[in-house]
């Protein structure tokens, strides 16, 4: 009698790179929105050890990584993923989808992008390459066009899909407008409001509060 192989699923994995410093819960509801509305299977969410295109992080990378599993203990599709702050040398994508690509061969791989940050891709380095290893999914906000350079227009006229369905079983290579209105904080608001001694409770997560507070963070 012939086996029969058995194949195994194809995956779709969401990533969201980010600061983290701290995590909050504008991060925390886009990663869930995006797994829930893309019903993908995790969304990795990975710090930047050292950014390329912002200045360096206020709080170490261990310290933001150990917040980000406290916020995401909750919801086993988000993932932390620490594989930049494992790299030595400036945190660039390229690297870090060449390494996902490398560790899920077969799978569907979706970055999650800001509308400002794809506005300005074509400053990342070896930004056509992002193309051949993923999916792009630009999130649309209020106040936030989606007004990228001629550049990345010309790149992207031919891949950019209107809905998820449009994908189909492309591995890699579209590019879609996802409209969605993320909770509106950011980590530096955060990090004024603790260093003027406010509180922060209902942006982020509470468990995240007592472990900044343990640690005496962002004084």
């Amino acid at each position: 009698m012939a086996k029969t192989e058995i194949k195994s699923k194809i995956r779709s994995i969401g990533i969201l790179g980010g600061m983290f410093d701290p995590v909050h819960f504008g991060h925390l509801s886009t990663a869930l929105a995006a797994q829930q509305d893309f019903s993908l299977d995790e969304v990795r969410l990975i710090p930047c050890h050292h950014p390329v295109h912002k200045d360096e992080p206020e709080v170490a990378a261990p310290h933001r990584i150990a917040m980000l599993h406290k916020a995401t203990k909750p919801e086993k599709r988000l993932v932390v993923d620490v594989r930049e702050c494992m790299r030595p040398g400036p945190s660039y994508m390229i690297k870090t989808l060449e390494s996902l690509r490398t560790e899920y061969p077969n799978d569907r791989l979706f970055l999650l992008l800001g509308a400002d940050a794809f506005n300005t891709l074509d400053s990342w380095k070896q930004w056509h390459r992002l193309f051949e290893l993923a999916h792009i999914i630009v999130i649309s906000r209020p106040g936030w066009d989606v007004d990228p350079s001629q550049a990345i227009q010309e790149y992207c006229a031919d891949r950019t899909v209107s809905s998820f369905s449009e994908i189909g079983k492309n591995k890699n290579g579209k590019v879609l407008i996802y409209s969605f209105t993320p909770l509106e904080i950011a980590s530096s608001e955060i990090r004024k409001l603790l260093k003027d001694n406010k509180s922060v409770r209902y942006l982020i997560p509470n468990k995240v509060i007592k472990y900044i507070k343990k640690h005496q963070l962002y004084n």
